[in-house]
């Protein structure tokens, strides 16, 4: 039954695609990142979901009347010089069967990536983005954490099952992205920060709002137990600055006092075992197996610097691959780099690493100064919570993805064309509020927080906020 709902749903979303294609980008995302039919049991586990729906998308921004054109922003520019070495790449690939296949798989991820700024724009399309990229991992999340809770925390949370997000790691990086948008989300909805012409929304913003922040801190719960290295020291990276961003910190800490003095006592023995790890890493094979792999693909650079390896270079076997370690070990070889910074070096030399962090440097500028003006230019509070929520989110992928290859996980490309498309938002919003008049200059922003420090938004620009909730 559940199958046959599923394919119901995905066949009706086809005419409503072609008839208001950005909502093509909308599904897309949904599919990619919550893999709806994982949760099935029949046909739906191989049905071709993401070709029907991506097809559609693709002809539907052809018949588009209301798109617009990619913006020339450097982010874009950069992003299509990592496409073109990414190519250059695999033509010189020591593997060249297999990073073809490769390149393919990662073209279509870039694809929609390039796609988003042209169909994407203005508030309510934007934060529906927002809400189905959150809310598609958050999903799992609000469920792992019940489960955790139900069960103790004694079995590992889990991503589902053949996809990208399989196992717990890949799925506590998911979920250490999507933290402070969930946050973020939570704020907007409970405070009514904007209106987006849904009713339901407005009347019922409390209570949803409510249940945001409960699958805020469920998700925080969910991150714990997987039980992933990776995914604590990328919390650990990212939770200075959400507790900086919180109200009533001293409440906040006091409830973490407890809980640590609690689980000093009665916490789960696997998760304190897997905790102490990072500690005794010389004794643990899967960590020494990482630094061999780091080791690997560090040495495949200096031989190759400019174009690397190329896309699945470990598919030459361990014969291969063994002629560029620094030692070895007695454990089950699976030839995996283990991190985003030697996979790209392994694959595409200090060339395309350099592209790489260059990409990421430049979004996270980029938000930086949405968040810095999008206040007090526009009055638009919701434009400088998302982008201090996404550059959260790149600082949770950066320290988590230390020990996972993720460096083409859909959701840090989606961040990337969200940085670009809220830089537009901001410019565009600053030149609305502009009428140019001959020969006169822009206006000089006035500082809405006057002498006092605090924001004083003017009524048209901003709904007045609600009271805060208690635990934020």
């Amino acid at each position: 039954m559940r199958d046959y709902a599923l394919f119901a749903f995905v066949i009706g979303l086809v005419p409503v695609i072609l008839s208001w294609p950005w909502t093509g980008i909308l599904v897309w995302y949904w599919v990619a990142l919550m893999v709806p039919h994982s949760m099935t049991w029949g046909f739906m586990q191989s049905f071709p979901i993401a070709a029907m729906l991506g097809g559609a998308s693709l002809i539907g921004v052809v018949i588009a009347k209301d798109r617009r054109p990619i913006p020339g922003t450097r982010e874009i520019i950069v992003l299509g010089i990592f496409v073109a070495h990414m190519t250059l790449t695999s033509f010189f690939a020591v593997n060249q069967a297999g990073a073809w296949d490769q390149w393919i798989k990662v073209m279509k991820i870039l694809l929609m990536t390039f796609l988003v700024p042209m169909l994407i724009y203005g508030e309510r399309r934007i934060l529906a983005l927002i809400f189905v990229m959150t809310f598609s991992i958050g999903f799992y999340g609000f469920k792992g954490g019940l489960f955790a809770i139900v069960t103790g925390g004694n079995y590992s949370v889990l991503g589902p099952v053949n996809s990208f997000l399989e196992g717990n790691t890949f799925i506590g990086l998911a979920m250490i992205m999507v933290l402070p948008l969930i946050l973020v989300s939570a704020r907007l909805v409970y405070q009514k920060w904007v209106d987006v012409g849904w009713p339901w929304l407005q009347t019922w913003s409390k209570p949803i709002g409510l249940m945001i922040y409960a699958s805020f801190w469920l998700t925080t719960v969910a991150i714990l137990v997987t039980y992933s290295r990776g995914a604590l020291l990328g919390l650990l990276a990212v939770s200075p600055f959400i507790l900086k961003r919180m109200r009533r910190k001293w409440l906040i800490v006091s409830f973490a006092i407890l809980g640590f003095s609690v689980i000093g006592i009665s916490a789960p023995e696997r998760l304190v075992a897997r905790w102490e790890t990072i500690e005794t890493y010389e004794e643990d094979q899967s960590a020494m197996q990482r630094i061999q792999a780091w080791g690997a693909n560090w040495n495949m650079a200096w031989e190759r610097p400019f174009i690397g390896m190329g896309f699945r270079h470990a598919g030459k076997g361990y014969g291969w691959w063994s002629q560029y370690v620094n030692f070895e070990g007695a454990w089950d070889h699976v030839l995996s780099a283990h991190s985003i910074y030697f996979q790209i070096l392994g694959q595409h030399g200090f060339v395309g690493f350099g592209i790489f962090l260059t990409l990421i440097g430049m979004t996270f500028s980029t938000l930086g100064r949405i968040r810095r003006d999008a206040v007090e230019m526009t009055g638009k509070i919701w434009l400088s919570e998302y982008a201090w929520a996404i550059q959260v989110s790149l600082v949770g992928f950066m320290a988590a993805g230390t020990f996972l290859d993720v460096g083409y996980f859909d959701l840090l490309y989606a961040l990337i064309a969200l940085a670009v498309i809220l830089r537009r938002e901001l410019d565009e919003a600053d030149q609305s509020a502009f009428v140019p008049v001959a020969g006169a200059q822009p206006p000089k922003p006035r500082n809405p927080f006057g002498a006092s420090g605090r924001y004083r938004a003017h009524p048209s620009r901003i709904s007045k906020p609600s009271r805060r909730h208690p635990l934020d």
